[in-house]
């Protein structure tokens, strides 16, 4: 399958998009981490403020299992005492377990932390600072392309009109040369047309 040719202009964009693209993507990378980064923050932190939940029920389950066992035992109550027993051991391995999970969910953290504040102002210094950037050079591109385009517009002006020149309008003594010329040139017009395409 045969490729169309790019047009000046899609050539023009092309190269002008890949002049910028590669700032416009850092600026996007750099967006999607920090949004990366807050999201695992988020989590890190809703996991540790469960794990301190699930560590206070545990401590104040434990404190009210220590109160049940010592109103039993000054009442010499041996079946609370047998219930409390076989209670002791799944909340101690719970809380044991909590325990971990509460440091495990604090390194966590620690690690996601980050000052987001901080880092989203550098962010949009970041931006501001390549907008400003790509606005100052597409001004100075903008002000080149007019420059040439007046510049080509003027050599074409004056080599056409130096072409003009050259053609010098013949003198006719009768109608049938006159009309033997507008036939000629009427004729050249269509070959010229139809082979001469400039922007090729």
């Amino acid at each position: 399958m045969l490729r169309r040719k790019k047009t000046l202009e899609e050539k023009t964009a092309a190269l002008i998009m890949e002049e910028f693209s590669g700032i416009v993507a850092d600026l996007q990378r750099d967006h999607q981490e920090y949004r990366r980064r807050l999201k695992l923050k988020e989590q890190a932190r809703a996991a540790l403020e469960k794990a301190e939940e699930d560590a206070r029920k545990l401590r104040s389950a434990r404190v009210e299992l220590k109160k049940r066992f010592w109103d039993a035992y000054y009442r010499k109550d041996e079946a609370a005492l047998s219930e409390i027993a076989a209670e002791r051991g799944p909340i101690e391995r719970a809380t044991k377990k909590a325990g971990k999970a509460l440091e495990k969910a604090r390194a966590d953290f620690e690690k996601a932390d980050f000052d987001e504040v901080a880092e989203s102002f550098a962010l949009k210094a970041k931006a501001n600072i390549a907008e400003d950037g790509i606005k100052r050079r597409l001004g100075s591109l903008e002000e080149a392309i007019e420059d040439l385009l007046a510049g080509l517009g003027r050599d074409v002006e004056e080599t056409g009109r130096a072409l003009r020149d050259e053609y010098e309008e013949p003198r006719f003594d009768t109608d049938e040369e006159r009309n033997a010329h507008v036939k000629k040139t009427v004729e050249i017009l269509t070959a010229v047309a139809k082979t001469y395409t400039p922007d090729k």
